[in-house]
Order: structure tokens, then C-alpha cells, then sequence
């Protein structure tokens, strides 16, 4: 295990691609303003790997990178974030599995938070309406600091929030940049491969402690560090 204490005392989770599938409601949203713009939709299936980069990653998967310097782009950005705003759950959901994962970590006193780039003003509704928000011990989404992941300053919010200290905290995420930040927090990071990335992405190449193939695997992988509950940590503060 790198870097970290061997007891694992919290679990912090990236939000879309990791811990929420999220991707039906974010693609849907870029592919009705592609076609309000009459453009021809980008399969889902070819978009949903852009997901856990943001509106801006999928923009640009969209209609080029180029599209991102055009006079357009902040009223389609705007537009965008207006109109998956007002449907954020319609079609998210929890990763199969992961529901019984919080719970078992509950049952054994692990305290779990989210760590994401997404929105704050829309991190915390999404989190509400998958009825997740009393669950979750801490939310820090982007803007919560003054910078966002690869950058180790939410991490380290995060863990000073829980009163944890980084080396006894997991990440788990499905981007690069969940495994950089972690590892710059002193925390281990944990790879989630049902997440969004290209079918090509070498996930081994990360830096991760270990590539996770299903939600389940983070108990096992809690176990064979010989982790217990943390009962020795202060209670932990409101987000």
C-alpha cells in the first residue's frame, strides 16, 4: 500500500464515472444541444468516455478543440450547464453495487465523502437526489477551493473535514487525475475501471495502488489491507 496508513480511516470517492453513473443525463444533454444546433449527435457510446472530463471535455469531443477558443462556446458551455441542471437524476444512478458498498463501509464505521471538479451548485443536488446527501461525510466540488484535482488541495480539505489524515485515506476515481491528486495528498488512490475513459486507457499506467474492476472490489481490497473501523478519529465535521 503506498504511502498510506495500512488503516484505512476514510473513503473518498470521484463523483461521475466512479461513484454515480452519470453519464446518461450529461451525454443526453450535450446531444440535445447538438441538435438544437443542427448538428448530428455524437453516439452515446463514443461520448460517455468523455464524461469525467466535464462539459468542456465533452464540447470538445463534440465539435473539436477548437471550438473550445470560438465566440460560441461559452453560450453553448451556459446552455449546457442550464439545461443539466434541471434534470441532474433523471437517468443517474448509482454504480450497480455501489449502494451495498456504502453501507458495508457505514457497518463499519468508515466514514466516505466525494471529491470532485464537478460544480459545487450542482454536486451537492445530484448527491441529494440519489438521497446520498446525510450518507456522505463530505462534498467538496469544484470551487469548494481555490483549485480542483490533479491540484492535492480538496484532497486535502476533504481529510482535514473527516479529521482524518491523508495517509489513512483512499481515493477512488476513474481519471488520472484522481490518482495525481491522491498521491500529491500523501492518500492512495484507487483506479475504478467502469468508470469513463477510452477503451484503450492503460489504467495500470496511473500510479494507482491497485485498478478496481467493480465497486464490490473496494471491500476486498479494504480487507487485504487489514483495515478496521475508525474508531480512533474524531467525529467528523459538517461539509
Amino acid at each position: 500500500m503506498s504511502a498510506a496508513n495500512p488503516r484505512v480511516g476514510a473513503v473518498l470517492f470521484d463523483l461521475d464515472g466512479t461513484l454515480v453513473d452519470s453519464a446518461p443525463d450529461l451525454v443526453g444533454c450535450v446531444q440535445e444541444i447538438m441538435r438544437e444546433r443542427g448538428t448530428r449527435p455524437v453516439p452515446f457510446k463514443r461520448m460517455r468516455q468523455f464524461v469525467s472530463r466535464g462539459m468542456r471535455g465533452m464540447l470538445t469531443a463534440a465539435y473539436g478543440a477548437d471550438f473550445i477558443d470560438s465566440e460560441e462556446y461559452p453560450e453553448v458551455l451556459e446552455r449546457c450547464l442550464k439545461l443539466y441542471s434541471g434534470r441532474l437524476a433523471e437517468r443517474s444512478r448509482l454504480f450497480p453495487g455501489m449502494r451495498r458498498v456504502l453501507g458495508d463501509l457505514a457497518g463499519r464505521q468508515i466514514p466516505w465523502g466525494v471529491v470532485t471538479n464537478k460544480p459545487e451548485y450542482l454536486t451537492r443536488p445530484l448527491l441529494e437526489a440519489l438521497d446520498l446527501a446525510d450518507e456522505c461525510a463530505v462534498a467538496v466540488g469544484g470551487g469548494t477551493t481555490t483549485h480542483n484535482k490533479p491540484h492535492p488541495e480538496p484532497m486535502i480539505f476533504a481529510a482535514d473535514r473527516l479529521a482524518v489524515k491523508p495517509r489513512a485515506c483512499v481515493m477512488l476515481g476513474d481519471d488520472p487525475r484522481d490518482i495525481q491528486a491522491a498521491r500529491s495528498a500523501g492518500m492512495t488512490g484507487l483506479a475504478a475501471a467502469w468508470g469513463y475513459f477510452p477503451p484503450e486507457e492503460d489504467l495500470g499506467a496511473w500510479g494507482a495502488a491497485a485498478v478496481l474492476q467493480s465497486p464490490r472490489d473496494l471491500l476486498g481490497w479494504i480487507d487485504e489491507q487489514g483495515a478496521t473501523a475508525n474508531t480512533g478519529a474524531a467525529a467528523p465535521r459538517a461539509a
